[in-house]
């Protein structure tokens, strides 16, 4: 396996006041191998129907679904949408628990359920996913970046 070489950066303008000499900062020229990132696999719908709790983990920071023969856990809102059309429309009409003091980032996995019943993203349904879609825009309206460039011209 060849390693990439390694190369020495002196910052002439900082100044270690230990040594009295100038920063030097060993650096690496960055990789060319490319990230793979492993998606989940859709779960078939009507999957929930032994459903029993939704509750919010503290501890791991995941949202876990407890059925009677299966359990799921969600580390982020953008895994619910696995789930089927009716698995997700069940996950928006049952409360999701959590002690009171982590209620805040428990209604982040509602509001997840709520855009993705409004956009119509659950399994088998959505095709190109922008990640816009659940990052600061989690729980509000999605700004119409269109209609606001036309705005601009006017």
């Amino acid at each position: 396996m060849n390693l990439q070489k390694s190369f020495v950066k002196v910052h002439r303008d900082v100044i270690d006041p230990s040594t009295n000499q100038s920063l030097e900062t060993i650096m690496w020229p960055p990789t060319k191998q490319t990230k793979t990132i492993p998606l989940l696999k859709d779960l078939p719908d009507n999957s929930l129907q032994d459903f029993r709790y939704w509750m919010y983990d503290p501890i791991s920071g995941q949202s876990v679904i407890v059925c009677e023969h299966d359990e799921y856990r969600v580390a982020d809102v953008r895994d619910l949408m696995r789930f089927g059309e009716n698995d997700i429309h069940f996950l928006g009409r049952s409360q999701i628990q959590s002690d009171p003091q982590y209620e805040v980032c428990a209604k982040l996995f509602t509001a997840g359920i709520d855009q993705i019943i409004q956009l119509k993203m659950w399994s088998g349904r959505r095709g190109r996913v922008e990640t816009r879609v659940f990052g600061p825009y989690v729980g509000k309206q999605i700004p119409d970046v269109q209609q606001q460039k036309k705005q601009r011209r006017k």
